[in-house]
Formats: structure tokens, sequence, C-alpha cells
């Protein structure tokens, strides 16, 4: 009886995503044209999408089919209406930081579009104040500080980069033992990459490899210290240094083959 009430609950969930594959491959077609595809044909299969997330509530597939209700009228330049389902989107799924962050991010991509820096900035900074720790909010600083090197504003660059590293550094201090700081230092240490801060770049790996140690594999810290050191600042002897330690302090690292290499190669030189 548990048997059948499992296949039927299976096959259940077969149809649904079958449904759902159906509704994505007219979803495709008007991705892969938008400017051929209808007016028609836009509504008709936003109605398929509305009526299989009212069908399917709360589920993945319902919130992905939402989802690409906004995108279709992004594709579509239909702006107005892609930020009115993309604010319904965040009134639904309030409780869900993430969701609602993609959601703000995809808003002001729509601005951005646009050529509507102003705006879309304002979306941008909404997300890494109200959801700062989600998996957007923590990558949205180091988006803006992109949008400027595009753009060939290297003022603006270097400005979003500074602050950016300010934003994760409150987060550090405010989250100190979640592997939410183990990501912002990660993020200090990539936008002292862009700002070519190659000191502080290695202070960065540092501290990583100082405060987790004990508790992850630090080896990708130590390699790229080494690779900084060699490339950027000319010092093979701490090039080697940090390549040695690797070897002999963190033997069961995923990367101590690659350290090995690393330093008989800088040996030869």
């Amino acid at each position: 009886m548990i048997a059948a009430v499992l296949t039927g609950c299976a096959n259940d969930e077969y149809a649904i995503e079958r449904q759902y594959y159906q509704a994505q491959k007219q979803v495709g077609k008007i991705f892969k044209n938008p400017h051929a595809s209808p007016p028609n044909e836009l509504e008709r299969v936003v109605n398929i999408l509305s009526k299989f997330a009212e069908k399917h509530p709360q589920t993945n597939l319902a919130i992905d089919a939402e989802f690409n209700i906004a995108r279709l009228y992004l594709v579509k330049e239909e702006y107005d209406l892609a930020r009115t389902q993309l604010k319904t989107i965040v009134n639904k799924y309030s409780k869900s930081q993430a969701i609602c962050a993609e959601a703000v991010f995809l808003m002001g991509n729509s601005y951005e579009i646009q050529d509507k820096w102003d705006l879309a900035l304002e979306q941008y900074k909404k997300i890494t104040q109200e959801y700062p720790i989600t998996l957007r909010g923590l990558n949205t600083p180091v988006y803006i500080s992109q949008h400027y090197k595009v753009k060939y504003q290297p003022d603006k660059m270097v400005a979003a980069l500074q602050e950016a590293i300010g934003h994760y550094q409150a987060l550090a201090d405010k989250y100190p033992d979640s592997p939410v700081a183990y990501s912002v230092y990660n993020l200090i240490a990539q936008c002292y990459v862009e700002l070519k801060d190659w000191q502080n770049v290695i202070n960065s790996f540092n501290l990583i490899v100082d405060k987790y140690k004990d508790k992850i594999d630090v080896g990708g810290a130590l390699i790229d210290t080494a690779l900084i050191y060699n490339r950027e600042l000319k010092d093979k002897v701490k090039a080697k240094e940090a390549l040695e330690r690797l070897i002999k302090d963190y033997p069961r690292s995923r990367l101590v083959t690659t350290a090995a290499v690393l330093l008989k190669e800088l040996e030869k030189k």
C-alpha cells in the first residue's frame, strides 16, 4: 500500500515536471526571437505560466514560472509589466530573502537595460541593505563596481570597490563565525585584486588562512598568495614560502600536488 502511494506521488511529480517542460518550450521560442513573436503569443504563454503557478503554488517550478513571466516581459521590452510582476513576486514571497533579492536584482536589470543607471542603482543598493547575506546580496556590490569598469569610469569603479570593502567588512564583523564571514573575506580579496592593491590582497588571504586553517582547506588562498608574490610583486622567496607552507602544514589539501609543481617551476628560475 505504501509503495503504491509513493509511486503515485512520483507519477504526479513527473506529470507536473512534464507539464512545466512543455510550458518552457513555449517560453524558449519567445526568448529565441522575441521581436518575431506577436503580442498575442506573449499573452498566451504568460497565461500558461500564470495558471501553472496558481495550480502548483509555493513549488520551485511555480517560482520559476513567475520569474519567467517577468523575463518574458523584459525581452519583449514591456518594462512596466516586468516590474509589476517582480513587485508581485516580492510581495508574495516576502519571507524568502533569496527570492526577493533575485526579484529586486532583475528589477534593477530592467532599468539598466533602459540605460537608467540611477534607478538601477537604487534597486541594487536596496539588495545590499535589505538582503545583504543572500548570495545575490553578497555579489551585488562587486556587480556595481563592474558596471563602472565596463563603462570606463575608473574613479567611480574605485569608489564602488572601496565602498564594497567597507560593506563586506561590516558584514564580517556582524557575522564573525558564520559562512557569510568566509564569503565576504574572499570578496574583500577580490575587490583588492580589482584595485591591484596586491599587499592587501595578500593580507586578506593571510587572514583567511589564519582564521579558517582548522576548518576548511585553505590551499587555494596559499596558492593565490604565491602567485601574487611571483607575478605581481616579483618576490620569488615569498612565493616559495607560501607554497612550502601549504605542502608542510596542509598535506591533505587537494592543492598539494599543484603547489609542488609550482614550487619546482620556481626553483628552476
